[in-house]
């Protein structure tokens, strides 16, 4: 099963979906012991598929100054592209009435097809965080990419830098640096519990045949779940 392809089908990487540990790690390999999310915490649930819903989601990210000011510290290399196949998007309400938006946007190396950058924008009720964070795949990350942490202890030959978080104050733009926002981060949460619903999804379909469409709206299901469960969780601390 590709299950890093089925969540952002990046034409040429992923964005590496791996199975959380669980949310609230203080180190992606150290997980705290946070319970794990329940579907049941998500009263309603979508993807954002359709082609113009998924331009206007992208447009409507990129207006964001927190976006803004995301993208101008760390998608300005030249060698970094705007993957538009892969921007995600999906929406959701949780059991206790939060509403909650993702947006991501995803920024591939066109000489590093291993190597990208995806910065999330995270909305719920009326408060807004930007979250960036880097992944390499099916290789180790060489000795001028500093920072990488292995996701499931590297099985998957997945790794993940968490980037900067971006909020609002009175004062303007708020930029908090990884290592003093490291409480609860959408890509330390989501990456790895999504890696691991995928394989129980994977696992679960094999043992019952896997019959028509099982492993597709399982893994769909799955991932929704994570994506926005850790999308809340990213705005505690």
């Amino acid at each position: 099963m590709k299950r890093f392809e089925m969540f952002l089908i990046v034409s040429a990487l992923a964005i590496g979906l791996s199975g959380c540990t669980k949310q609230g790690a203080r180190r992606v390999t150290d997980p705290a012991p946070d319970p794990q999310p329940s579907i049941s915490d998500i009263r309603e649930a979508r993807w954002i598929t359709e082609d113009g819903e998924i331009r206007e989601a992208a447009a409507r990210a990129v207006k964001s100054p927190l976006m803004a000011r995301a993208l101008a510290d760390g998608a300005t290399d030249p060698r970094l592209g705007l993957l538009r196949a892969g921007i995600v998007g999906a929406l959701g309400t949780m059991a206790d009435g939060r509403s909650v938006r993702i947006t991501i946007l995803p920024y591939q190396y066109r000489d590093d097809l291993t190597h990208a950058v995806y910065f999330a924008l995270l909305e719920a009720n009326a408060t807004t965080q930007v979250q960036s964070f880097e992944l390499v795949r099916r290789r180790d990350p060489s000795l001028l990419e500093a920072g990488f942490q292995p996701i499931n202890s590297g099985q998957n030959s997945l790794w993940i830098k968490e980037g900067a978080v971006y909020t609002r104050s009175p004062a303007g733009i708020v930029v908090r640096a990884p290592e003093r926002f490291n409480w609860a981060r959408f890509g330390v949460c989501f990456i790895p519990l999504a890696d691991m619903l995928l394989r129980n999804v994977d696992d679960a379909c094999h043992s019952m045949g896997n019959f028509p469409g099982c492993v597709t709206v399982g893994s769909g299901a799955a991932i929704l779940g994570a994506a926005l469960y850790c999308a809340i969780q990213a705005f505690k601390g």
